[in-house]
């Protein structure tokens, strides 16, 4: 009888398991500056961040860099399980990266991750559209949500978005955003 209860505990463990697509791993991701070209138009203000890139080639120490980050990579239902134990402060240059299936608006509401994150709401393109910086996810009252449909969400460590100089409109290279051709200016 232990052995049927056994096999019948490893049968609805592997079929539950499966029908996860996503159930932890972790990647690399790159942050690259919107200076670098990914979305440029022909308004004055993305005129305008064109030239500080040029200004950053002139002047040794403005210029800014790609960042790596390595992440945790989980469904968002990590967030509303009340049975997890908490997750510890990101270290520097780690976080946790929540995929959303398809891209939406989601609210984020009280959850078990200790400590104050930086939340990064990224699009489908990997384009970042909002940060949300120093929020402590355990003390919230009214949900935090982007503006936008988003495909991912981000957390990083408290101040990491600032001490990385990331910002808005920054792009994230990763598996999980769609990839488009490179432009030669």
């Amino acid at each position: 009888m232990k052995r049927l209860s056994f096999l019948l505990l490893l049968f609805y463990a592997s079929v539950s398991y499966a029908s996860s697509p996503l159930v932890y791993s972790k990647t690399v991701i790159t942050i690259l500056p919107a200076s670098e070209g990914i979305r440029q138009g022909n308004n004055k203000e993305e005129g305008k961040k064109a030239e500080d890139s040029k200004l950053g080639d002139l002047i040794p120490g403005t210029r800014r860099t790609r960042k790596e980050f390595t992440v945790e990579v989980r469904p968002l239902s990590f967030l509303n399980q009340n049975d997890f134990i908490s997750h510890q402060p990101f270290r520097d240059k780690e976080g946790m990266m929540f995929i959303i299936d398809p891209p939406d608006i989601v609210p984020l509401k009280s959850s078990n991750i200790l400590g104050e994150v930086d939340i990064v709401f990224v699009s489908e393109d990997g384009i970042i559209e909002q940060i949300a910086p120093h929020i402590d996810l355990s003390d919230i009252n009214e949900p935090i949500q982007s503006d936008k449909k988003v495909k991912a969400i981000i957390f990083l460590g408290k101040g990491s978005t600032s001490a990385n100089d990331i910002r808005p409109n920054d792009h994230i290279e990763s598996q999980f955003f769609k990839t488009h051709p490179v432009i030669l200016q």
